[in-house]
């Protein structure tokens, strides 16, 4: 059975949370899938205030765009209506986010018009227990996709937040990159983010709120740590690009961090790390997209085509249409007149014939007189 949601504006994010928390989850027997839930919201346009806001806390420069990972924070409501909904079959609380890959076919304007289309995909097993998928695609007035994501989350096997070390760990090779950035995560950093991104998980709210789910203090959203590096990484001026990053470690707040990047000639790889390089946060990437691609793809029905050349064509052809009677009714006047003309040439001549008799009598008359 699938379902699907339609809402005319976006629901409440508190309320999303607020089920979230109550929410138990059945479970999946071996062999089910997650059954096909969509949500969507259209004519959707960014709040100024909160656009503003978050573009001031993740550093994003003011251009009139939306920064490429805020169509994320834009469809997030939707996200908790899909991961609460009565046949989702997990709790919520205890998925973990891992990995986001996002492609931007062009610049989203900051008071552009969308339409936001959320589905769930799953689940498929990986070691370390559950993982499914989260495609989110911002349509424009047009019906075309400029941007489009899939978030990965895991359902881990067992409880706990999971903070202990992976085992084997093998450290990048540091010569590699060079540290573009650092900056204080601040102990309110999760209070500060989840109230304007509308993510209010209790992880990152307080230190005494992670403890139950096992974490030592509060964690600072991923999706922080990730907007933060990118609005450093992204170069000045692209705007078609393909956005990965995994989740590889929490950051604790308080915490310090580095930025670390490096150019291989296709794109820029960015790691998030501390001073002391025993951990590293997150690992991603910023690469071009093609110009073949960079118009997005056309996921809804074509719009109609536009109806001002039509207009201007119709335009024209009434003029020439205009021109050519005029023409031809300069033609027939033309003709008119050359009629007119000839009747009153042959008038004369009519007349001069009549009168030429007399005329030559006369004339004649008068040179033999003389």
């Amino acid at each position: 059975m699938s379902y699907t949601l339609e809402y005319k504006e976006l629901p409440s994010a508190w309320t999303g949370f607020l089920r979230a928390a109550l929410a138990r989850g059945a479970g999946l027997k071996p062999g089910e899938s997650i059954p096909p839930i969509v949500a969507r919201c259209r004519g959707v346009v960014a709040d100024a205030e909160a656009l503003r806001k978050y573009r001031s806390l993740c550093n994003f420069r003011i251009d009139g765009k939306l920064p490429p990972s805020y169509p994320h924070v834009l469809a997030a409501p939707l996200h908790l209506q899909v991961l609460t909904h009565k046949a989702f079959p997990f709790k919520l609380l205890g998925a973990v986010h891992v990995r986001n890959a996002v492609t931007q076919h062009r610049a989203i304007a900051a008071n552009e018009v969308l339409d936001i289309e959320v589905t769930v995909e799953g689940p498929r097993p990986v070691d370390a227990g559950l993982e499914f998928d989260l495609v989110t695609r911002i349509f424009d007035t047009t019906g075309k996709v400029p941007w489009e994501s899939t978030s990965t989350n895991l359902i881990r096997k067992g409880a706990g937040g999971g903070s202990k070390k992976k085992g084997g760990w093998t450290p990048p090779d540091w010569s590699q990159y060079q540290v573009v950035e650092s900056w204080q995560t601040p102990e309110d950093i999760g209070r500060r983010y989840g109230l304007i991104a509308g993510d209010v998980n209790p992880i990152h709210m307080h230190a005494l709120a992670a403890k139950p789910f096992g974490f030592k203090r509060a964690i600072a959203h991923g999706m922080f740590s990730y907007a933060r590096s990118v609005a450093r990484i992204i170069p000045p001026g692209q705007e078609a690009m393909q956005l990965t990053v995994a989740f590889k470690r929490p950051v604790f707040l308080p915490s310090r961090v580095e930025l670390l990047m490096r150019e291989d000639g296709q794109g820029r790889e960015y790691l998030l790390t501390n001073a002391a390089r025993d951990t590293v946060y997150l690992e991603g990437r910023v690469d071009p997209v093609a110009a073949a691609t960079a118009t997005g793809t056309t996921e809804a029905p074509a719009p109609a085509a536009d109806s001002r050349p039509a207009v201007a064509k119709k335009g024209s052809a009434t003029k020439r249409a205009a021109k050519k009677a005029s023409a031809k009714k300069a033609s027939v006047k033309k003709t008119a007149t050359k009629k007119g003309a000839a009747k009153k040439t042959a008038a004369k001549k009519t007349a001069a014939k009549k009168g030429s008799a007399p005329a030559g009598k006369r004339a004649s008359t008068k040179k033999t007189s003389s």
